[in-house]
């Protein structure tokens, strides 16, 4: 079951569902609806509507800019540094991310049979 939540971070809202119970894997594209509904157990996974993508309001950015909204949310979630996993314009942003020592991979199987 997917829950909801709401994080305001530099002035906008962030909107983010959260899955599962277990250790925490961030799904990183342009929203949370990018991602299959049936993730695999073990993990809490967090989708995160990036701005100006889905439910998070707010206008277009830059990857490096919105590489400080996914920094900023780690932080504010007390998440440390999880392994990401990126899809379409999560792309971008984890090539970002990963420059700052974070841990990136391709989501492209996440959900295939």
């Amino acid at each position: 079951m997917r829950r909801t939540g709401y994080l305001h971070l530099y002035g906008l809202n962030l909107v983010f569902d959260r899955v599962g119970r277990g250790p925490g894997v961030l799904l990183l594209a342009e929203e949370a609806r990018a991602w299959p509904e049936d993730l695999p157990e073990g993990y809490t996974f967090y989708l995160l509507d990036l701005p100006g993508y889905g439910r998070t309001g707010g206008p277009s950015m830059a990857p490096e800019e919105l590489a400080e909204y996914v920094a900023g949310f780690l932080v504010m979630l007390n998440l440390g540094s999880p392994p990401i996993l990126v899809r379409g314009i999560g792309e971008a942003v984890g090539e970002v991310l990963k420059d700052r020592g974070y841990k990136v991979f391709s989501g492209a199987s996440l959900g295939e049979s």
